[in-house]
């Protein structure tokens, strides 16, 4: 009976899920034909945030956050530029081919992937000046003390035997 495992609680299953789930399929069935050279365009410009999204080994994906923030921001020129020549899928792989556009979109991308590296990097720098900046203006203290009040003020015992002594 010592291989015996606890029986684990039942989960309760709830058919929200699979409900938003055939609600989103449903819709996305209808919408895509009048958005499909969206789709087309949408689907690789953001190439880069499919990249991240894989590569990114924090749990949290806030490198992938970064870099999807700034594809998009790359990204929307051209959809807005599609939606005004027309939305058709020759205007779309006319933006597809254009090499200009792939330069704005892709980088847009290394700007974000920029900031998931430079931004940590910066606010160490700014911690670290910072607490120097702290311990300089305590023994600055110290020092006023020690004019003040005499050394012995600024002793290294503990303070057990400096209550005692």
């Amino acid at each position: 009976m010592a291989d015996a495992k606890p029986a684990k609680p039942e989960k309760k299953k709830s058919g929200g899920g699979k409900l938003q789930k055939l609600t989103f399929m449903v819709i996305f069935a209808i919408v895509i034909p009048f958005i499909f050279p969206t789709f087309i365009l949408v689907l690789a410009g953001f190439i880069p945030t499919y990249v991240a999204l894989m590569t990114d080994n924090d749990p949290e994906k806030s490198g992938a956050t970064s870099v999807g923030a700034m594809n998009a921001a790359g990204v929307t020129p051209f959809i807005i530029d599609l939606w005004e020549k027309g939305q058709t899928l020759p205007n779309a792989l006319q933006i597809l081919t254009s090499t200009n556009a792939w330069l704005v979109i892709l980088g847009a991308a290394a700007i974000g992937q920029l900031i998931v590296y430079a931004i940590p990097q910066a606010i160490a720098t700014l911690t670290v000046a910072q607490s120097e900046l702290r311990v300089k203006g305590l023994r600055k203290n110290l020092d006023t003390l020690k004019e003040s009040w005499g050394p012995e003020v600024a002793t290294t015992k503990p303070v057990d035997s400096i209550t005692t002594g």
